[in-house]
């Protein structure tokens, strides 16, 4: 605390210097009219840039932020901003030299006209001299035939197959033929490196153009809200089907969600991670989205551009928005593999994309929900049994399997038993499940039911759960007589070692069950173990409490990473202890720090964002 006191105290002191130097260099030179215009012009857009860039992270805390109440704080914040960066400073105006690409609309209102369209003239535009459309756009495609397209504009027209379309393909004015197998990321690319305008459409998996692909819309949008990508509505040909196109999406506990909706609006267009329709993009800014991978083909291909920029550090947080006016028209279910959305994408497509980001679970509306083991994805448990990182969820289930197969043959066999230490820290500060960070299990079992465990239990748990019992321990002088050392020591007196793939669970024999106390108590407390209710000690709150220390509910990972002998030793006060450092080879998701707040158990919870 000491230490981020005194950072913050230096970082103050360094801005008070400064401003302090600069009012006295402002003081000194008053009398030069020059400098005091170049200070000024240095200061505000020095003022300028800085008020972008907290704009720009404090929209991101906005979107992030699950609380409404936080939200409606951060919107407050925004609002304020605004007033001083957005409205002023974002918007982007052409300079009275320079042509605009698109002519300024504006809202002319009217009224239905009886078997017209509602929405004729009522935005118009002002004439203006513009840079023709066809100078600053080009549009991409992947068919497996040719119609009428986009007149004027040069269209870069991918087809897997010439065959009998090729014809047909040739007669279209503007149309520039590719062959190109396969329709993947490289394929992408290529096209986009044959023309020269600022702007691309993506045109992925369009059937059809007509008066509502408004190419100018569009355009607009890339400059007011100042955006990276702008995509529309798609309607389903010839289903007829209309979304929105507009979805976001999170990586949290090694579970991909994707789902509709969007948090954040500007002029009727929707802010997302994901965006489902084509979309209209600059050509430079396409070239780096598709340069570090290209394997993936169809809708992944751009499932992974999206989520590659969102989640990797060393790439700018793209602006993507859904126009809800402007509409394309994309092939529908009866097109196959071209008309699927992420929805309709198989688990089996989904599963390059699992492995290449490490990921056991993704959510899909519908909902869809895929799962695979760690056996599937090669993930290996002992390996994220590391400081610094949590567990896949496929490696938690591994441990639960073997925790709550014991604890199922006990009961089964009427033997006592109950989760202590670490497992019942797990199911009081989770609200019912295991440390995303745990090392081991423990269980205490009744040592005078051994005959029971090295005989039925033993086998059960090899042929039901896949876990070997190992050899027994004996923990005191008195061996296997259990009678003999219940009577003369309050301790373990039998040990075993219960072992998965990755993981060893302790048994300990106590013939002293602490949970079986009744106190006066009718039933021993049971807590809620992954769904499975277990039973532990008379309060299980209190004692997490006095074996841990008062900061139980704070996160701190397993004693055995921060190097310490036994869990006895004092370590558990969070606020004492940071996340431990994020090794460079572990995926960016599973790292703690920067991910994961040092308090609360909802980051953990299977919950949608």
């Amino acid at each position: 605390m000491l230490r981020r006191v005194m950072r913050i105290s230096s970082h103050r002191l360094f801005i008070i210097i400064s401003c302090s130097l600069l009012l006295f260099i402002v003081w000194k030179y008053h009398r030069s009219p020059g400098l005091l215009e170049f200070l000024s012009s240095r200061r505000e857009n020095t003022c300028h840039n800085l008020l972008h860039l907290i704009r720009k992270e404090v929209t991101k805390a906005y979107r992030s932020a699950r609380s409404g109440e936080t939200r409606l704080s951060l919107e407050h914040i925004l609002n304020l901003l605004s007033v001083q960066s957005e409205d002023k400073f974002d918007q982007t105006k052409s300079s009275v030299n320079e042509r605009p690409e698109v002519c300024e609309e504006y809202w002319a209102g009217g009224k239905p006209v009886p078997g017209g369209d509602i929405a004729d003239d009522v935005f118009k535009t002002k004439p203006c001299d513009r840079i023709p459309l066809e100078d600053l756009v080009e549009i991409l495609l992947y068919a497996e035939l040719c119609d009428a397209v986009y007149p004027k504009i040069t269209i870069q027209l991918a087809v897997g197959n010439f065959g009998n379309s090729f014809q047909s393909c040739k007669q279209i004015p503007s149309v520039f033929l590719q062959r190109l197998p396969k329709e993947d990321g490289s394929a992408w690319l290529q096209l986009s490196r044959f023309g020269r305008t600022k702007y691309v459409l993506v045109g992925r998996n369009m059937v059809d153009f007509t008066y509502n692909t408004d190419i100018d819309r569009m355009i607009r949008a890339m400059n007011d809200p100042k955006v990276d990508v702008v995509g529309g509505a798609v309607r389903l040909e010839p289903e007829g089907r209309w979304y929105a196109g507009c979805y976001q999406s999170t990586i949290r506990n090694f579970t991909l969600r994707i789902h509709p909706g969007h948090d954040i609006s500007s002029k009727s267009c929707a802010y997302c991670d994901y965006v489902a329709s084509p979309f209209l993009v600059r050509r430079e800014q396409l070239h780096r989205l598709l340069e570090y991978r290209s394997e993936f083909s169809g809708a992944l291909t751009f499932v992974e551009m999206f989520l590659k920029q969102k989640q990797s550090p060393e790439y700018y947080t793209l602006q993507k928005v859904a126009c809800i006016d402007v509409l394309f028209h994309v092939a529908g279910e009866s097109a196959g593999s071209r008309g699927q959305g992420v929805a309709e994408i198989p688990k089996h497509i989904w599963f390059n994309l699992a492995k290449h980001w490490t990921l056991d679970r993704i959510i899909l509306p519908g909902p869809l929900d895929y799962k695979w083991t760690c056996q599937e994805l090669d993930i290996s448990c002992r390996i994220y049994q590391n400081a610094g990182v949590i567990l896949p969820r496929c490696c938690l289930d591994e441990l639960s399997g073997c925790v709550k197969g014991f604890l199922s043959l006990a009961s089964e066999h009427n033997i006592s038993a109950f989760v202590f230490a670490g497992t019942l820290v797990g199911a009081v500060k989770t609200y019912g499940g295991f440390l995303p960070w745990e090392r081991d299990a423990d269980i205490v079992w009744d040592p005078f039911a051994y005959d029971h465990l090295r005989g039925p239990i033993n086998i059960m748990l090899k042929e039901r759960f896949q876990c070997d019992l190992g050899p027994v321990r004996l923990e005191t002088a008195y061996g296997d007589d259990v009678k003999a050392c219940a009577q003369a020591l309050n301790t373990s007196c039998l040990y075993y070692k219960l072992r998965s793939k990755s993981w060893s669970i302790d048994l300990w024999g106590d013939p002293h069950l602490e949970a079986y106390q009744a106190n006066g108590l009718i039933n021993p407390t049971q807590v809620y173990l992954d769904g499975l209710w277990v039973s532990t000690v008379p309060n299980p709150g209190r004692i997490a409490r006095h074996r841990y220390g008062d900061n139980v509910l704070g996160h701190v990972q397993h004693w055995q990473d921060y190097g310490l002998k036994t869990s006895w030793e004092s370590y558990a006060n969070f606020e004492k202890k940071d996340f431990l450092p994020c090794p460079a080879k572990f995926v960016r998701h599973a790292c703690l720090s920067g991910n994961y707040l040092p308090h609360g158990n909802i980051q953990f919870q299977d919950l949608a964002p």
